[in-house]
């Protein structure tokens, strides 16, 4: 076979090498904004991750750019491995994004269902880079399903990533071990902000003891590397397959699965805790339903969607059936608000250019998967850093100090963080007192009802210890 070497002038058009210091800095930033963007951040099992090979990592798709970003983060903590990402072509389409993108390393796939069969021949340049990074022992992100699930199922994965991996190991005369790098990224919740994140890395899958099959079978070897990495992936992640019970399930697993949780010796507060429950949750209520108990977990299943429509009807939360509020609870949380509404005043005053953009342009994006996306991105590359020059100057015209403004500048992302709990806690303040008047006008009785009957059959199905139920 005739062998498609990597020449001379094509490593002169992409060479390697250490970013410069407005690159490092942009990163640090990037950094530092992310952290305050979510609550907590988990990274597990990099030492996974093999040393001084080229790296092609995969993971499932959940929450478009927001994936690509906290796996940079986490595979480039200490800056060791120059990394590239691969993303859809149509996030390029704004100038401005699409220059920022390429200048941190995000390349542009331009695919036949989104951008058409003549737009194909754009990603001549993506292909190079990708061979160039991976023989230099680099590390390239990339997205198998194509586009991002706006649910928490794995889709079907395309072969374009094996053949850039396989043709990169090619280019090497199969004298490079390429390896695929398994992962996941898991969220606490797609949609809002101060939320917990988890990036999780499985075992490696090495190319080179499937070089000869593709030298005599291309497809058979992708196809044959295909079905593991993608089962690892699947392992990795919660994978509710279940399509037409997944809301049901959803949200089962988020009520009656932190008691479940529980009794299995799983912290729920704990993200990387609360996916390994939710996983053995889903997988035990699917065995007991292809093994003979179908129509009482599926009695379950219409049970729990019933009960999840009227509890979103009714805007209140599951949570308020276990911890009924009491009137002076309720009193004693108005005052609170009462004491931090000031506070609170002024911080949302201090921040709103931050926080209120990307919801007047998240309200005409259909597509809540790129909420997150739009609310990060902007505020990284817009409104925190004109925030930030309006309010020196602002602050230092009134208060002619150079330490009072940098310090009150330096507050900036606690005023953040302040303004989103407080409205997130207001949110569910709001939720308990609708569940107050309604429990007391007597129109949660038949909720009540069907949820008793959801949480009994569901213990008796999963033998849950006494001590929870």
């Amino acid at each position: 076979m005739k062998q498609r070497l990597w020449t001379e002038d094509q490593a002169v058009k992409y060479p390697s090498g250490r970013r410069g210091i407005i690159y490092r800095l942009f990163k640090l930033y990037v950094r530092l904004a992310h952290s305050v963007y979510y609550r907590k951040i988990y990274f597990i099992d990099k030492e996974n991750m093999p040393e001084d090979a080229p790296l092609m990592v995969v993971s499932d798709h959940q929450n478009s750019l927001n994936d690509a970003l906290a796996l940079v983060l986490a595979i480039n903590a200490r800056g060791r491995r120059k990394i590239r990402a691969i993303a859809r072509a149509d996030a390029f389409e704004f100038p401005v994004f699409g220059t920022i993108f390429r200048g941190i390393g995000i390349m542009p796939a331009f695919r036949l269902m989104y951008q058409g069969i003549s737009s194909l021949s754009n990603n001549g340049d993506t292909f190079l880079k990708t061979y160039h990074e991976l023989l230099n022992n680099g590390t390239v992100i990339i997205y198998p399903e194509a586009g991002h699930q706006d649910r928490r199922w794995l889709g079907r994965f395309s072969y374009g990533y094996l053949r850039l991996a396989f043709e990169a190991a090619e280019k090497s005369n199969f004298e490079k071990e390429v390896f695929i790098m398994p992962s996941c990224n898991h969220y606490s919740d797609y949609m809002n902000i101060r939320e917990d994140i988890l990036i999780k890395f499985g075992e490696p899958v090495s190319l080179k003891p499937y070089y000869q099959m593709y030298r005599e079978k291309h497809r058979t070897a992708q196809r044959e590397v295909n079905e593991t990495v993608r089962s690892r992936v699947a392992e990795l992640m919660l994978n509710i397959t279940d399509l037409d019970n997944y809301d049901a399930i959803d949200f089962l697993r988020n009520t009656y699965g932190i008691k479940y949780a529980r009794s299995n010796g799983f912290n729920p507060g704990r993200l990387p805790e609360k996916l390994l429950a939710d996983k053995q949750f889903f997988k035990h209520l699917d065995t007991l339903k292809t093994s003979g108990q179908n129509d009482e977990v599926q009695q379950v299943y219409d049970d729990a969607a019933f009960l999840n429509s009227n509890i979103r009807e009714l805007k209140i939360n599951d949570s308020s059936f276990d911890r009924q509020p009491s009137c002076i609870r309720i009193a004693g949380e108005i005052l609170l608000f009462a004491a931090l509404f000031l506070p609170y005043l002024f911080a949302i005053i201090s921040t709103a250019l931050v926080v209120y953009p990307p919801k007047l342009i998240n309200r005409r994006i259909k597509d809540e998967m790129l909420h997150g996306t739009i609310s990060l991105i902007l505020s990284v590359l817009v409104t925190i850093p004109l925030l930030n020059i309006i309010l020196f100057f602002s602050v230092w015209s009134i208060s002619g100090s150079i330490p009072i403004t940098l310090a009150y500048l330096v507050c900036l992302p606690f005023m953040f963080i302040f303004v989103i709990s407080y409205d997130k806690v207001w949110k569910r303040f709001r939720e308990r007192l609708r569940f107050y008047n309604l429990r007391k006008a007597g129109r949660l009785a038949e909720l009540c009802g069907i949820r008793t009957r959801i949480h009994e059959s569901l213990n008796k199905l999963l033998n849950l210890r006494k001590e929870y139920i």
